[in-house]
């Protein structure tokens, strides 16, 4: 399939994008067909940028006009060049006022709040909606220096950081924001503090919703405890999981019985007051944060499993709460081993909390599952019956993943993954599809655990087919063992596809 083109001079435009025949979906043109699908729309932030550049000039022309006006008055000054060139936009358009002046508060952000931002936008790597969440991300600094410096650093973490989506936009940018304007950062919190609030609304069919705003840890705790709830039913119960909770929620607030409804004599489930507790004493909220963080001598911001990147103040308040553990990361103890000793499949605590804090969650492209509701995957597989032979139960080696996307790794055909620590100490995880498109994105929480990745790993690379050191097979393999073997010399193929890119163009982005 032959590259997509874009020419841009003074007085047009020109996109030109190869739309590959879709009579026939050979194999060999699967790949373009779905590139062309899923990356045909990337011109989208070009154009709009060159929107927000048309209309920008217009409301510079605009305001220009009025200030050379001898004759200005109230009625001009409650006019002013904002509203009128948004009055013009929304005749043209068909917009309402407000919808117009949006769009204008838009296009000066692009092009003077976060200009560096706005060039992604320009360049495709940020589509409008996650250019809109940069903005709504950095509204409320209002320290022009300040603001330059986090436009400047979030543009180049965002440029950088592979794969992209809209909650790890906002996870990239509101992390720089809380480490580089925590009094912007702190405002915002307290801003939305007199926010919380009980809402129904009436639907149809005689069902309601009620919607509950509070605070982001609190949020978790209690979604976290309808789960535990509803974990005591028993499989046969026909509700959704969704229509559990519904009911557990109704349940605990209303002071009612919540009760299985499989109506089976040998129902099995659980839901007694004291097994109900002792579920519900086994959540644990997960927050990541540097020491300093948590003494004060820093603001760099933490990490809150299931929601993203915390202020340093929301992580002090959250350790001082009444029943808060601090556990110390020692990732030092990785130098000795990260895998227990009794089992060599099961990684050490540290291993396992060190993955999950790295990666945030799980490591499909596209997929935010919270890290530690997902499995820990050995990207590698595990030889059970020839460790050595197998990926290492290791830092290097392992990435959370939700058990869908788990299970579409390990039983789908043609999908591979890897994960690469590159010369800077970046951890990186790939997955290509099977029709050979390969995906890659930096381990989220870098910005939060950047020595991870310098860490020596302590065990031998695995023995990858093709090559001298292999052992012969002395009987025939099992699926899954050519599956695994597949796999690895897959790996090592686009492995050493990737070292001669690097050699020819560098470390990424390429």
């Amino acid at each position: 399939m032959d590259a997509s083109t874009v020419s841009v001079t003074d007085d047009a435009i020109t996109i030109r994008i190869p739309r590959p025949a879709t009579t026939t979906a050979e194999r060999s043109d699967r790949a373009g067909l779905l590139q062309f699908a899923a990356r045909a729309d990337s011109f989208q932030g070009l154009v709009l940028w060159h929107r927000y550049h048309a209309i920008h000039t217009l409301l510079h022309a605009q305001s220009a006009d009025l200030d050379n006006n001898a004759g200005r008055d109230s009625y001009t000054r409650l006019y002013d060049a904002l509203t009128q060139t948004a009055a013009s936009y929304a005749a043209v358009t068909g917009y309402s006022q407000y919808a117009a002046e949006t769009f204008l508060d838009l296009a000066i952000a692009c092009h003077e709040r976060i200009p560096a931002i706005g060039t992604l936008l320009r360049h495709g790597i940020l589509t409008p909606a996650w250019f809109r969440e940069a903005v709504t991300q950095t509204t409320l600094v209002d320290d022009t220096t300040i603001l330059a410096l986090i436009d400047t650093h979030a543009a180049h973490r965002l440029a950088t950081a592979g794969t992209l989506s809209r909650p790890r936009v906002r996870d990239i940018v509101a992390a720089i924001v809380a480490e580089h304007d925590a009094d912007a950062a702190r405002h915002a919190r307290e801003a939305t503090k007199p926010r919380k609030k009980v809402t129904t609304e009436p639907l149809d069919n005689g069902l309601s919703e009620l919607a509950i705003t509070a605070d982001t840890a609190d949020i978790r705790l209690s979604a976290d405890t309808l789960d535990a709830v509803i974990t005591g039913v028993c499989p046969h119960d026909p509700r959704t999981r969704q229509v559990l909770r519904s009911d557990a929620a109704i349940a605990r607030l209303t002071g009612t019985a919540f009760t299985c409804r499989c109506d089976r004599d040998d129902c099995t489930a659980d839901l007694t007051d004291n097994a109900t507790a002792a579920r519900c004493a086994s959540i644990v909220l997960h927050v990541i944060a540097r020491r300093d963080t948590l003494t004060g001598e820093s603001d760099l911001p933490a990490h809150l499993d299931g929601h993203g990147p915390i202020t340093a103040d929301h992580a002090r308040e959250l350790a001082a709460r009444t029943g808060t553990i601090r556990r110390d990361l020692d990732l030092d103890t990785l130098l000795d081993h990260t895998a227990q000793h009794a089992d060599p499949y099961r990684p050490t605590a540290t291993c396992d909390t060190a993955v999950r804090a790295l990666h945030a969650h799980c490591t499909w492209p596209g997929c935010h599952r919270p890290a530690w509701a997902s499995d820990l995957d050995h990207i590698t597989e595990y030889n059970h019956s020839d460790p050595a032979a197998g990926g290492a139960t290791c830092f290097c080696n392992l990435a959370p993943k939700c058990r869908f996307h788990h299970g579409l790794k390990t039983h789908a055909t043609g999908w591979i993954d890897d994960q690469i620590t590159d010369a800077h100490g970046i951890i990186w995880t790939e997955i290509t599809t099977p029709e050979g498109i390969t995906t890659r994105a930096r381990a989220t929480n870098t910005w939060l655990l950047p020595e991870l990745g310098l860490l020596p790993c302590q065990h031998p690379p695995p023995t990858n087919p093709g090559t001298t050191n292999e052992p012969e097979p002395r009987r025939p393999t099992t699926r899954t063992t050519a599956k695994h073997r597949y796999r690895m010399a897959a790996r090592a193929q686009n492995r050493r596809r990737r070292e001669q890119v690097v050699a020819d163009d560098g470390e990424p982005p390429f």
